[in-house]
């Protein structure tokens, strides 16, 4: 089994389709492109389970990573500010300690 054809079953049409749907009113550009023939059996079979057309799977497909390339890099700022915001937290402890032996309880 080639490692296209491994992902069908694998829950694509269901992770694509939330993507699917052009709204936007945007017009169209058609294009020619040339795939794996075992790539455009996939899109096939991924566009009949989802029950969008080729060009939305497509689309749909590349709208999918676009996001996720998004989230991952909003992801790994959030990690870097959490770095900082723990060395931040480490320079302040020992005065955060002092104030709260301070404190008459």
């Amino acid at each position: 089994m080639s490692e296209i054809s491994s992902y069908l079953g694998t829950g694509v049409a269901e992770a694509v389709t939330p993507y699917g749907a052009d709204g936007s009113g945007a017009p169209h550009t058609k294009l020619s492109i040339s795939l794996p023939s075992d790539l455009v059996a996939v899109i096939r079979q991924v566009a009949e389970q989802s029950g969008l057309t080729m060009s939305a799977t497509i689309g749909a497909c590349v709208r999918r990573t676009l996001a996720q390339v998004e989230q991952e890099r909003l992801d790994r700022a959030l990690e870097l500010d959490a770095e900082d915001s723990v060395a931040w937290v480490a320079t302040q402890l020992p005065a955060v300690a002092r104030l709260w032996e301070s404190i008459e309880w």
